[in-house]
Parts: structure tokens; C-alpha cells; sequence
């Protein structure tokens, strides 16, 4: 496993595409959180923990496209499965992979806070508990669209597909719901939302039903894409 995710690691450190997809996520978040800060008047994080499901969004199928689609499209995933490791085990290596580099992706943005602090005080542990729940969401959005790269060999189908499924997730919680929905059927879906179960983070709370939220899907597309890869071994 641990060479499989040196390979997979080793192709974004070595690929332009990865650098300019981790840059331009920084550059779009700083940007966007300075202007908050300048134009708005905000000093806190949490326009940024709001605004940071949207770009991943983007950036998670961006990173994640290729993963299995360029696989079966250039055949080494017949190569790969006849590897002794367990379908699971390349799955597990392939997703790690992805969330060490979102990891990296995060820990760029750590100069958010601190610019912060030098502006005012801040909570500490608010912003841990933030970037917890971000790292959370992030693996669920990895695993999703992993399980989308899975069902096709065209990496642009896999990127909008997952764009998609990730959107409408989004929107589950939104304002425009509330406006065409009852509110019985929207508390029910907000349930659903990324959006919604983040938010209990970015206040500084450790929820415990938010946490089963995102390991319950990221565990229940990681199962899905494993079926897959066994359905073709």
C-alpha cells in the first residue's frame, strides 16, 4: 500500500496539473478571504469554513478525476488488480494519497489565521475544530468522487459528474430551498448537507452525529468503488 501511495503522490508532486491545482485553490481562498476582510469588514474565519465546501467543490474532482478513470483507460487497472493487494487495499491507497494532498492544500492556507491574529484576537481552538471539520468534509468529497472516476474512463466525465453530485449536496441547506420547500422536508434535508454538517464545527463544537455524517459517506463510497474494482477482477 505504501508504495502505491508514493506512486500516486509522486504523480501530482511531479505533474504541473497538481501544483497549479493546489495553487490556484490557495490563491482563490486567500484572495477571497482578504477581500472579506478589506471590502466587507470581516475579521473571522468562518466566511472563509463557508465559502471553503465551494471551492472543494472544484478542487476535490479536480484532483480526483483521474484516479481510477486514467486507470481503466489506458488498461493498468487490469495490470494493477492482478497485484497481490486486495482490491480494498488499492482503493484505501488511492484515497490517502488524494487526502495527504488536500492535507498540503489546507496547511497552504494556514497563513489565513495567522494574517488574522495580527488583526485581532482569535480563538484557537475554533479554528482547529474548523479545520477538523474541513479535512472531514474533504474526505467524503474524495471518496465521492473517487467512486465517480470509478464508473468511467473519461476524466472530464468523472470531474463533472462529481461536480455535480457535490453541488446538489450543497445546496441541500441552502436559502433557496427554504423558499420551495416546507420546513418540515427542509430540517430533513438538511440532514444531507455538507454545508449544514459543517457548520457545527465551524463554531467550535465537536458533534458527534456531523462526524458519523462524514465518515458514513466517505466509508459508503469508498464500499461502492471497491464493488466496482471487484466486479472487474
Amino acid at each position: 500500500m505504501i508504495n502505491l501511495i508514493k506512486k500516486e503522490l509522486s504523480y501530482y508532486l511531479n505533474n504541473p496539473i497538481g501544483y497549479i491545482t493546489v495553487i490556484l485553490f490557495a490563491v482563490f481562498s486567500n484572495f477571497l478571504f482578504v477581500k472579506d476582510i478589506f471590502l466587507v469588514g470581516s475579521a473571522s474565519m468562518r466566511p472563509f469554513f463557508g465559502l471553503a465546501p465551494w471551492l472543494l467543490m472544484i478542487f476535490i474532482p479536480a484532483l480526483s478525476m483521474r484516479i481510477i478513470a486514467e486507470e481503466k483507460r489506458t488498461n493498468t487497472i487490469e495490470t494493477l488488480l492482478t497485484l497481490p493487494i486486495s482490491e480494498t487495499q488499492i482503493v484505501l491507497s488511492k484515497f490517502v494519497s488524494i487526502l495527504l494532498l488536500v492535507m498540503i492544500t489546507l496547511l497552504l492556507t494556514l497563513g489565513l489565521p495567522i494574517s488574522l491574529s495580527l488583526l485581532t484576537k482569535i480563538y484557537l481552538p475554533e479554528i482547529i475544530i474548523s479545520y477538523i471539520g474541513l479535512f472531514l468534509l474533504s474526505s467524503s468529497f474524495i471518496a465521492l468522487s473517487m467512486y465517480f472516476s470509478s464508473l468511467t474512463k473519461n476524466q472530464v466525465v468523472a470531474f463533472m459528474v462529481s461536480a455535480v453530485a457535490i453541488f446538489f449536496l450543497l445546496v441541500l441547506s441552502t436559502d433557496f430551498l427554504s423558499t420551495v420547500l416546507p420546513k418540515f422536508i427542509q430540517d430533513f434535508t438538511n440532514y444531507f448537507s455538507p454545508v449544514y454538517q459543517l457548520q457545527s464545527f465551524v463554531k467550535g463544537v465537536v458533534d458527534l452525529k456531523s462526524i458519523v455524517y462524514f465518515l458514513s459517506l466517505t466509508v459508503f463510497f469508498l464500499f461502492l468503488t471497491v464493488i466496482d474494482l471487484e466486479k472487474r477482477s
